[in-house]
């Protein structure tokens, strides 16, 4: 990635609170999708990394009818030429009522090649056991 390509720290940092804050914690599959690269892609977990746009918004929406809601508290962030590590605790909010808890940590690589700050990949580490263990319950 060429050093014109890397985003600020300041512009990375506003990116991603406006990502969490109007898509992910409003359940917005598409506004999610829509931040990657035409090529991006995105390892969600222990799955295998799902590849362009569509498949990441496809993958990320059915994800997201397993919970009625979705929030993050963060926890950390650092930041390194194009490298975005963002940690934090993660409530997911059942359909039966009740919340599950669990630590995870996103990594995204971003660019600003085309003159738009865009993911190029991002891998989530989290154990979703918790999660689907819950959300099984009657």
């Amino acid at each position: 990635m060429a050093e014109a390509d890397i985003p600020s720290r300041a512009d990375a940092l506003a990116w991603a609170t406006d990502l969490y804050a109007n898509g992910v914690d409003r359940k917005d599959a598409n506004m999610f999708a829509g931040v990657f690269t035409d090529d991006g892609w995105c390892r969600f977990a222990n799955n295998p990394p799902l590849e362009g746009r569509e498949a990441i918004r496809t993958a990320i929406a059915q994800f997201f009818t397993v919970m009625a809601g979705v929030s993050h508290e963060s926890l950390g962030t650092f930041y390194d030429a194009g490298d975005l590590v963002l940690e934090a605790n993660v409530t997911y909010t059942l359909h039966a009522g009740g919340t599950v808890t669990v630590p995870a940590v996103t990594i995204f690589r971003l660019t600003a090649a085309a003159g738009k700050l865009q993911a190029e990949n991002c891998r989530i580490f989290v154990d979703l056991a918790p999660l689907f263990t819950a959300a099984a319950q009657p």
